[in-house]
């Protein structure tokens, strides 16, 4: 008995081991006591984006009358944490907390980025609310310019449920429909700057913590850490120096300036021909005066509203699938607290060729121009696969009329055949030739024929 009780012990023993570091939950703190370096030195080090940030002391909130190093970082600015360099720590399911300031929330400002600045989809907070651009919007939460705030972000990679909370308290949960929260190629996770689609949309501030977490922490444990914030920055501002190279700038005081009153916009946007409300319609709001976006969001039932200051005229450009872009300009005055607006859209009609593709004399191979053009088109065509292509070639009068009607139809099968290899569905192509009898433009010159010779891409919706 003994034997088999040791020999069982051993073996349970063995069975354990390879499991001890499976179950390690891990975490990843920099508090800038170190630079940007991990304040464990087990992480890679955070990357500055933009111009180089400071490292200077603030009297945080959280602390009293208590002063701690902050990294203080400029206008589309920011940090960079490399996953690759730390073995895909955010690859599973993850949390990031954050301990920031921005100093301006006027307008959309960037929070996280995933995709190293190649999308507009991402964390943004715009006029307190929280927003994953541009699937979810949160109620308003305490988030003013120039104040601490303590920020929380979370994605189960089982369910792709996303969470995000402010001050301990939830603001945010949906799916994340198309893993816009996962990283990208690039492997890297952006703090504060702003992507390359959009202008304006990005504050200076100063950040005091970012902790990374390969686990989805619960809201019981995201309000434990906000409760217990003032411990934990306290615990880490024991470190007994900065780095040497990091000089200390006297005490910054911060003070929140005195914000405008902004006027609501709200709106309705339907379907010109039949007045059906639209359900999927996408609304940009810019500032005339610089072109820069101030608002974006979504039409729900057909109706929308944001927030904008008054004294400025904007412009709404309203987008939906299926219809003509439209827009509208709003001035909004102080003497008003909202702006009632109406939007009808016309359903497209594609009543011209979206490309006309030229061809030399004689000839069905592609030009030089015929590609360039063609390349252009591609972008439209794969953005809207419920449009069904209809090709038409035509020829000048020059020639025997068989042989120029042959050419007109050699020349649909070339265009057709590129955008097929340009990944195009054939199926959803369909042509024919025409010679000579439909000309742009009369036969009596070379620049007239010129217009003559080409392909016309037309497009219209798929009949389901």
């Amino acid at each position: 008995m003994i034997c088999v009780r040791s020999f069982f012990l051993t073996l349970l023993g063995l069975l354990l081991i390879p499991f001890s570091g499976v179950f390690a939950q891990k975490e990843l703190t920099y508090d800038f006591s170190k630079g940007l370096s991990s304040t464990d030195s087990t992480g890679p080090s955070l990357l500055p984006l933009g111009e180089p940030g400071k490292f200077v002391e603030e009297v945080l909130p959280e602390l009293g009358k208590k002063k701690r190093i902050v990294y203080q970082f400029e206008e589309n600015s920011g940090l960079q944490f490399d996953n690759s360099s730390a073995d895909g720590f955010l690859n599973g399911s993850f949390t990031i907390e954050i301990y920031f300031r921005l100093r301006d929330l006027e307008s959309w400002k960037r929070v996280l980025d995933f995709k190293n600045r190649q999308s507009d989809n991402g964390c943004y907070i715009y006029e307190g609310r929280l927003n994953f651009f541009n699937f979810a919007t949160g109620e308003k939460a305490p988030v003013k310019p120039n104040e601490y705030v303590h920020y929380v972000f979370s994605r189960d990679v089982e369910t792709h449920e996303i969470k995000m909370y402010v001050d301990g308290e939830s603001k945010v949960a949906f799916r994340d429909p198309g893993d816009e929260a996962v990283l990208g190629k690039d492997q890297v996770l952006n703090f504060f700057q702003d992507d390359l689609i959009a202008r304006n949309e990005a504050s200076s501030g100063a950040v005091a913590l970012i902790r990374l977490y390969d686990r989805v922490m619960t809201p019981v444990l995201v309000r434990q850490q906000f409760q217990q914030l003032a411990r934990t920055i306290d615990a880490s501002a024991q470190v007994p120096n900065p780095p040497k190279e990091t000089p200390i700038l006297p005490e910054i005081r911060v003070t929140a300036p005195k914000r405008t009153p902004t006027i609501e916009i709200t709106g309705k946007v339907y379907n010109n021909r039949n007045l059906d409300f639209l359900a999927s319609v996408d609304l940009i709001v810019r500032k005339v005066s610089n072109d820069s976006i101030v608002a974006r969001t979504k039409a729900t039932n057909g109706i929308y509203r944001v927030m904008v200051k008054p004294f400025e005229t904007y412009k709404i450009t309203a987008v939906s699938q299926g219809f003509k872009e439209r827009s509208i300009l709003v001035s909004p005055t102080r003497e008003t607290t909202e702006v009632q607006t109406l939007l009808n859209l016309s359903e497209e009609d594609f009543d011209e060729p979206i490309l006309h593709v030229p061809f030399l004399q004689s000839d069905s191979a592609l030009s030089e121009n015929g590609i360039i053009g063609l390349d252009s088109a591609l972008i439209f065509l794969k953005s809207r696969p419920d449009l069904q292509i209809i090709l038409h070639g035509h020829t000048d009068n020059v020639g025997e009329f068989d042989k120029n009607l042959a050419l007109s139809e050699q020349r649909v099968l070339v265009v057709k055949a590129f955008l097929v290899q340009k990944g195009i569905s054939a199926e959803r192509i369909s042509g024919q030739g025409y010679g000579p009898t439909r000309p742009r433009a009369s036969n009596n010159s070379e620049p007239a024929r010129q217009r003559n010779r080409r392909v016309e891409i037309w497009v219209e919706a798929i009949k389901r």
